[in-house]
């Protein structure tokens, strides 16, 4: 393909996504710079495809590839164990052990799961679907706490839901998450 008819399609899909694209990173990143990275990055890696011919839908190719970028991301930032995070509140706020035992995912993972599995791709787009699954409000805590590291007092403050609702919340999503995960450990 010669290079100004590359260069003119790609455009044209670019055109056509461009904006779908980073809209879907950044419904899944909160941090628009990190969103932005993540979309630029989709389009770099269709621009070092060679042969552009091949791919057969363009939109299910860029999206697939958004959602490995969002994987990526979260992989990233997942350089510190979650059990390692800890609770960064003041004593009144922070939970009881019993608590923490139902609100540490990472706890649970540590103990059912072995730890070449969470670090597979499969592993991470598993989370993805399972955490896709959950209410907005119970997703949005996990994200916020579990992969973004954010104190339930500073969500508290950005949402206006109090840390006993928000460590709700989180218990409900976690308590989804290890079902899911033991029901696809055994399948």
């Amino acid at each position: 393909m010669a290079t100004r008819q590359r260069d003119s399609k790609i455009t044209g899909w670019f055109a056509q996504y461009g904006k779908r694209v980073l809209a879907y990173v950044r419904s899944k990143i909160r941090d628009l710079e990190a969103a932005e990275d993540a979309a630029q990055d989709v389009w770099l890696q269709l621009t070092r495809q060679d042969d552009l011919d091949e791919i057969e839908q363009v939109g299910n190719w860029l999206f697939t590839t958004a959602r490995n970028r969002v994987t990526d991301y979260y992989r990233k930032k997942k350089n510190v164990p979650f059990s390692q995070v800890g609770f960064q509140t003041d004593a009144r706020e922070e939970p009881g052990e019993d608590v923490a035992g139902e609100i540490l995912f990472e706890r649970w993972l540590e103990q059912n799961l072995p730890d070449a599995l969470l670090e597979t791709q499969e592993f991470w787009e598993e989370l993805d679907q399972a955490l896709e699954q959950l209410p907005a409000e119970q997703r949005d805590v996990f994200v916020a706490n579990e992969l973004y590291d954010v104190p339930f007092r500073e969500i508290s403050e950005q949402t206006g839901v109090s840390v006993n609702t928000l460590l709700s919340r989180k218990r409900y999503a976690v308590l989804h998450l290890r079902r899911h995960f033991e029901q696809w450990k055994n399948d």
